[in-house]
């Protein structure tokens, strides 16, 4: 018996060890898209409950950077005919500059100057249909497949890269999207000519599920929107209370940097979905798109962490309900209790509830401050304070108010709603950042309209403070507002007329401190990470 038990502990030992070592093989492979001499504070490790992850292997801060990576792959993403370099989506057909050699379509001579000849060259094999917008369409909704299965050829090191992450194969198939998958992309694919002898159905299948299990999405602050891999990156794994937030930078890397303090041994996580989205609506787009069904601490806490954002008002004393815990059943159907005097819904009545207000959100005016302020009024009849229909209203709100230039005082009460709910769940993320900046534009409006007595006593001083953190995080995202230079400024005017005694206030960072910021925060050249890494 001690034999067999030895033996048995020592097969454990070996699958350990050469699970260990296939984890650092793979992070050599997928580090191949860093810098050259970026050492990244994690390792990467295996477990049954949650698959290859990363690790912190020292403490990292808040603000830190911890990860920057190029795309493996990039397209646009999107319904209609986009330049397939910048996205940048066109109406007319005359509009587009044509590659004379492969026939792909760019809104610029520019834009086609930038793509790689290696990609032209097997472009020029197919037989690419340029006479319509439908066809254009059509290549455009096809074009990061194309580039994933031509990566073999055009990037071999990228393509090694790619086919280490999941594809959910298994879980796909019978399923809408691969039926989907067969009838666009398949029978588009082979009508252009893609032969099946090189690149068979199921190569496809599989370049289609890595797509949909790990491709980022990212929005420039003009709308246009992008999908990428970046195969390091996708070895993060989800919470919903994520511990890093990510920028998508003009340059294309992608970057993470800690939005809350992280310690040494921790996993580090970002959020597959909406973080403001409630705990129903979260837990059943993973199981569909990403096909776990989550269990971090935010979705077995009935009360979402003390924000009772999924909560409705109690018909009897208008305190929060919430659903009871469910850990392990994908049907979300538990009852609802009221926390104050236990009156309890059926779930299916809660879920009448939700539909019937998203009947009414379709009749609404997205464009009009009056109507959403109007039915956001009416909901809170029925949703508590900070349910997430009302937050996703509240940020929409600010982005119309900002674009509008009206109502500063009404975009900081929504941006002080907002940002404390974001802040418990995000930490210092790029959404709380954006909100940051939109309250401290709200705020020098209201001062300079002679509205500073409606201010908090301080307000200033907070201001460049908190400019600071947020600048430095979004600085050179694409999603950052064009006028936020302006911003700073601006602050810099206003903190010298507001000086006249030489009062100390906090330093505004220059664009050179923030890189030299940035640098720094690059991990020390430790002896133990060397050696891990």
């Amino acid at each position: 018996m001690e034999m067999e038990l030895d033996k048995k502990r020592n097969e454990e030992e070996t699958t350990s060890k050469t699970t260990e070592e296939l984890l650092l093989r793979e992070l050599a492979v997928l580090k191949l898209g860093l810098d050259r001499n970026a050492k990244p504070p994690f390792v990467m490790k295996y477990s049954e409950e949650s698959g290859r992850g990363l690790i912190a292997n020292r403490n990292i801060k808040t603000g830190e950077i911890i990860l920057e990576e190029t795309a493996a792959v990039w397209g646009p993403k999107a319904s209609g005919a986009c330049c397939l370099q910048c996205s940048l989506e066109l109406c007319e057909l005359s509009s587009f500059h044509f590659c004379s050699l492969c026939h792909l379509h760019f809104c610029s001579a520019k834009c086609c100057s930038l793509q790689q000849s290696s990609e032209c060259a097997e472009m020029q094999k197919l037989s690419i249909n340029t006479d319509s917008l439908e066809s254009l369409s059509k290549l455009t909704l096809a074009i990061l497949v194309i580039r994933c299965l031509f990566l073999p050829l055009t990037a071999p090191q990228d393509s090694i890269k790619i086919r280490l992450l999941q594809d959910h194969m298994e879980e796909r198939k019978g399923t809408k999207l691969q039926k989907l998958c067969q009838e666009f992309l398949v029978n588009y694919l082979r009508d252009i000519g893609l032969d099946q002898k090189q690149i068979s159905n199921n190569d496809i299948y599989q370049v289609c599920g890595i797509l949909d299990s790990n491709a980022f999405e990212s929005k420039t602050f003009d709308g246009v929107e992008n999908r990428a891999v970046f195969p390091l990156s996708a070895m993060v794994n989800s919470s919903c209370l994520p511990n890093m937030t990510h920028v998508t930078r003009k340059d294309r890397k992608m970057v993470f940097v800690a939005s809350r303090d992280i310690q040494e041994g921790q996993e580090l996580f970002i959020c597959y979905t909406g973080t403001r989205w409630g705990n129903i609506t979260r837990r059943k787009h993973l199981l569909l798109t990403k096909h776990f069904l989550c269990r971090c601490p935010r979705c077995l806490d009935p009360t979402e962490c003390g924000t009772f954002i999924s909560s409705i008002k109690c018909p009897e004393c208008k305190r929060n309900m919430v659903q009871e815990a469910q850990s392990d059943s994908t049907e979300c159907n538990m009852p609802w209790h009221c926390q104050k005097c236990r009156h309890k819904m059926e779930h299916k009545k809660v879920v009448a509830i939700e539909t019937m207000i998203g009947q009414m959100l379709k009749l609404v005016n997205k464009n009009s401050t009056h109507h959403l302020e109007q039915v956001s009024r009416k909901l809170k009849r029925v949703l508590t304070s900070h349910h997430y229909i009302l937050l996703e209203m509240y940020m929409s709100l600010v982005t119309l108010y900002e674009k509008k230039k009206e109502r500063p005082e009404r975009i900081v009460e929504l941006c002080n709603i907002l940002l404390p709910v974001l802040q418990k769940l995000e930490g210092s993320s790029r959404a709380v950042a954006l909100l940051v900046i939109a309250r401290i534009c709200a705020q020098v409006s209201m001062y300079k309209d002679g509205k500073e007595e409606f201010l908090n006593s301080g307000w200033f001083e907070e201001s460049i403070l908190q400019f600071d953190e947020a600048y430095s995080l979004i600085k050179y995202d694409v999603q950052a507002p064009v006028t936020i230079n302006d911003l700073q400024l601006t602050l810099e005017i206003l903190k010298e007329e507001r000086n006249p005694n030489n009062k100390e206030y906090p330093k505004l960072a220059t664009t050179e401190e923030h890189s030299a910021k940035d640098n720094a925060h690059q991990p020390p050249n430790g002896e133990s990470m060397e050696r891990v890494i």
